[in-house]
């Protein structure tokens, strides 16, 4: 079973720091890796079409219309992170044009069904490579914090590379 503290640990034994034993135990590493693991996590769903986190939904329409441009505006999904596609029908043909601005998706379709990556917070719904790209991603923005060595920093970015690869494919 999967767990944040986990990630954070595979990430910290990557710089050869001491592991924590829950995020809110007061510890340097432990404040760091709550501070910057949600950032990163999102950060890293944001990068890729990641099979686990593609989610589909039909849009609510807004009552209040785009001031110019579009003639609808729709209400994006509460863990919306990223869209994938965007289509006028249930059986996703075709696409429309669109602008997200905010929290909201503006078109001029007058239905929209959209498929997106949402957050995933919890670990065991994530891909196991997926878990691994994660602790290199947090390996990489703590190893300054941590290890004050620009060398680990560059040596756990070509991990995170090597990962990221293997994790996409």
């Amino acid at each position: 079973m999967a767990s944040i503290v986990g990630i954070c640990n595979s990430a910290l034994v990557k710089l050869g720091a001491t592991r924590i034993i829950q995020l809110t135990e007061g510890s340097k590493n432990a404040n760091l890796c709550s501070e910057q693991f949600d950032k990163i996590r999102d950060d890293l769903l944001r990068a890729h079409v990641w099979n686990f986190a593609v989610k589909r939904a039909k849009l609510a329409q807004l009552a209040e219309t785009p001031t110019f441009e579009f003639d609808a505006a729709y209400q994006l999904p509460p863990d919306f992170l990223r869209a994938v596609s965007v289509h006028p029908d249930p059986a996703g043909r075709g696409a429309v044009p669109y602008r997200i601005e905010g929290r909201r998706l503006l078109t001029n379709a007058a239905a929209i069904y959209l498929r997106y990556i949402h957050r995933v917070t919890d670990p065991n719904e994530m891909d196991v490579q997926f878990h691994e790209a994660l602790a290199w991603a947090l390996a990489f923005d703590l190893a300054i914090p941590i290890t004050q060595s620009n060398t680990l920093r560059q040596m756990t970015g070509e991990g995170l590379r090597a990962q990221l690869s293997q994790a996409k494919s």
